[in-house]
């Protein structure tokens, strides 16, 4: 993200940023959670408002056991920060006034028939001159873009620490999580593995992972779970199918047989709902992550339309979360 600063009389006296940092923190209760919100050390953060208190000249917050309160003058500022944040994305607004004619959207490979197909066939009829490109990746976050001209929209699985943190980075603000999650090892109900409530790589050696994709390409999110779990299996055990309808029919049909899939989307599935598929998660973090929506933030104030598609998104998402 650009620069921006508010400049009086010739005198820089704050990023705009800052201002968006301050929001956030008053309506946190830490100081960890916000800089998880931000998605940005919890030092920067602190040096980023001791600044900003330097520069005004007035104690914004109050650091006491239970917490962070704001002060009296924080209570008062806090209104005009959000008038000011306010203004300056106005201001954004105004600086093209073309209309946006294509948007390319990629998403995680194993994905592309959730969400989007019918939000993309709906803007389509609505939308008729914007051209929107779908495409499945198997690393949909090399293409997050700061472009206005032709933004990008980026959805996947987001769970190592490193890579948010690069995301966020290249696109220069934190994206819209829709689902935080975990991948899950999908069974039969009538397998040995069906009664356990959680699963480790070693319970796996006398089965048979089913996976869409080739082994020695999956996608970003899915390496951690096959990092663990590869060294435990030979390569005889690795069963690869054309769709992941076909990955799905086998697990409902053999008791030998287990995939892997993201918990919550997996409730899509035939059998999961009906018993006959039994969704079981890892012991551990390393197959946790959140489902993200990465998307530039100076063209969705820019244009109305990619307004209307995110939010588009986002529905769809809560709708599919409130149906299951």
């Amino acid at each position: 993200m650009k620069k921006s600063y508010i400049r009086i009389e010739g005198r820089i006296i704050l990023k705009i940023k800052v201002l968006e940092y301050f929001i956030t923190l008053a309506e946190s209760q830490s100081i960890n959670e916000a800089a998880g919100k931000l998605y940005i050390a919890q030092p920067s953060l602190t040096k980023a408002l001791q600044l900003f208190e330097a520069e005004i000249g007035t104690q914004l917050f109050q650091r006491k056991k239970s917490g962070i309160q704001l002060t009296e003058a924080g209570k008062r500022i806090l209104p005009e920060a959000k008038q000011m944040v306010e203004y300056y994305n106005g201001w954004l607004s105004l600086s093209e006034k073309l209309p946006l004619r294509a948007v390319d959207i990629y998403i995680q490979a194993s994905f592309p028939n959730f969400l989007l197909p019918k939000v993309v066939l709906q803007f389509k009829k609505l939308h008729p001159s914007l051209q929107i490109n779908c495409e499945v990746s198997r690393t949909p976050e090399q293409y997050i873009s700061q472009d206005t001209e032709r933004p990008v929209l980026s959805l996947f699985v987001c769970g190592q620490k490193g890579l948010m943190e690069k995301c966020v980075k290249a696109q220069g603000t934190p994206p819209i999580v829709l689902f935080q999650g975990e991948y899950c090892c999908l069974v039969n109900k009538h397998s040995s593995l069906a009664e356990k409530e959680t699963v480790v790589p070693q319970d796996l050696k006398e089965h048979y992972l089913a996976l869409k994709s080739r082994l020695e390409a999956p996608s970003t999110a899915m390496q951690p779970v096959l990092d663990e779990i590869v060294p435990v299996i030979s390569p005889s055990q690795v069963i690869q199918t054309e769709s992941v309808d076909s990955v799905i029919n086998l697990v409902r049909t053999q008791s030998d047989v287990y995939a892997l899939s993201y918990y919550p989307i997996l409730k899509r599935y035939p059998g999961v709902s009906e018993g006959e598929i039994v969704s079981l998660p890892f012991k551990g973090d390393y197959t946790k992550g959140d489902f993200c929506l990465f998307y530039c933030r100076k063209a969705y104030r820019q244009y109305p339309v990619l307004q209307e598609l995110v939010t588009a998104i986002q529905d769809a998402a809560a709708q599919f979360l409130a149906e299951n």
